[in-house]
């Protein structure tokens, strides 16, 4: 039997001596075989064998019935531990589903955290109760027991974002979306280096529709990509075929800060993936020095954006509201709105809105499409020949 002191002492020393390795083994198998290599060379004496190494990888980056789940069905989105039961959502399945293959309790979850924990170099603890980690496609949040207050007892809760390198949109499944005229307009809008602003609810395929529309951006046009957890994997998508900086915000790193330093690498595209505080300021500034921008944001309908920005941006400055309003509407070239919903027993993310904004900020729609009695409708305005 292989001891835990030895195991801890063994992932220690991989961590210090390969800490890339140890995160992308979490979801990638050649990086475990790195290890396996590494733990032989190091400690074969004991470790000798391919099973005991197996063993000690799994107790060092495996992730158990994580892992399983999001090997079986690689559309899986989200994994949600409610302190009952697992909940599962896939972007192929209707309904969120219960996991029973397994029994899953407060002690499996909370030595998943510390696994977690230990990787990334957090704390989870009763002071420091909130563990917020990206480790390969997946990213985990736990809440410590502490802060639950459930009639069944004090239970650490989890949410598992899956975010796999991949284009969620792409050419090939584009028509599920909307039409093939709205591949061509968006084609042509990030030619034109429209600043876009891409509005929707949890879950509506809004970072997918922005991973899609850099696929149009050419390599001469760098982009700076800033986000919160590590989700884009534009390395991964484009490779060598566009001139991409990808950061990611921090203690020390706002988006705000990240935003401003930006604009000293002479980018063509700045692309925070989501907009929701008073760094919509520094964007819109961003915006106005002639950068193009294509950022993400909670929003009802497309025109309900210019007044989300404003409200936004009112946290933290002030300013001529009316200027910042035609500021708004004369720099954001295109304007959308996406939406989800359920189309022959499958999620669908469609397209829902696309338009310009006049100065006083109403809305010159290009197009609509709502989900009609178990079908996709849509709507071309006249001003769809004008803006393509």
């Amino acid at each position: 039997m292989i001891s835990d002191q030895l195991i801890k002492t063994i992932f220690s020393e991989i961590k210090q001596k390969d800490p890339d390795t140890v995160l992308k083994a979490f979801t990638d198998n050649d990086a475990r075989e790195t290890m396996k290599y590494l733990i032989k060379q190091d400690h074969g004496a004991v470790i000798d064998t391919d099973e005991k190494a197996d063993y000690v990888i799994q107790e060092m980056v495996g992730l158990g019935v994580i892992e399983t789940i999001t090997k079986q069905d690689e559309n899986v989105t989200d994994i949600v531990y409610n302190g009952r039961h697992l909940i599962i959502e896939s972007s192929e399945k209707p309904d969120p589903y219960i996991y029973t293959d397994k029994v899953i309790d407060d002690d499996y979850i909370n030595s998943l955290a510390s696994k977690v924990a230990n990787a990334t170099e957090n704390e989870f603890t009763a002071k420091t109760d909130i563990l917020e980690a990206s480790i390969g496609y997946l990213r985990f949040t736990f809440v410590h027991k502490n802060r639950s207050n459930t009639i069944s007892g004090k239970v650490t809760t989890m949410a598992i974002r899956v975010s796999r390198p991949n284009l969620a949109l792409n050419d090939d499944n584009f028509l599920e979306y909307a039409p093939i005229e709205m591949k061509n307009f968006f084609e042509n809008a990030v030619k034109n280096r429209e600043s876009i602003i891409i509005a929707g609810q949890t879950g509506s395929g809004k970072t997918a529709l922005q991973k899609y529309l850099v696929s149009f951006m050419r390599f001469r046009d760098k982009l700076i990509w800033i986000e919160d957890s590590a989700e884009g994997h534009l390395d991964v998508l484009f490779g060598d075929t566009k001139d991409t900086l990808t950061w990611q915000t921090g203690p020390n790193a706002s988006i705000t800060k990240l935003i401003r330093t930006a604009l000293r690498f002479n980018p063509t595209w700045i692309c925070p993936t989501e907009t929701r505080g008073s760094e919509a300021y520094e964007m819109m500034d961003a915006v106005l020095s002639d950068h193009g921008v294509i950022t993400t944001c909670h929003a009802p309908s497309i025109a309900e954006i210019p007044r989300r920005l404003i409200n936004m941006m009112k946290k933290s400055f002030n300013f001529d509201e009316t200027a910042m309003l035609e500021d708004i509407c004369k720099n954001f070239g295109v304007a959308v709105h996406s939406k989800k919903g359920v189309l022959n027993d499958r999620n669908i993310r469609y397209l829902s809105e696309v338009g310009t904004f006049n100065p006083d900020g109403s809305v010159n729609y290009i197009f609509k499409q709502n989900l009609v009695n178990g079908k996709l409708e849509y709507t071309f305005y006249d001003q769809y020949k004008i803006a393509n």
